[in-house]
């Protein structure tokens, strides 16, 4: 995977959430805006 730069659109991805329903970037993006938060670690 080649590493992203300010400003390059995020990829999609799908992630299941605590019930386990699977979610999609983009069908996310489609219908609002979606605020991406990537933690590098705790210190």
């Amino acid at each position: 995977m080649n590493r992203l730069s300010v400003g390059d659109p995020a990829p999609d991805f799908s992630l299941p959430d605590h019930l386990g329903i699977l979610h999609t970037l983009s069908d996310r993006y489609r219908n609002q805006n979606v605020l991406l938060v990537f933690n590098i670690g705790f210190a």
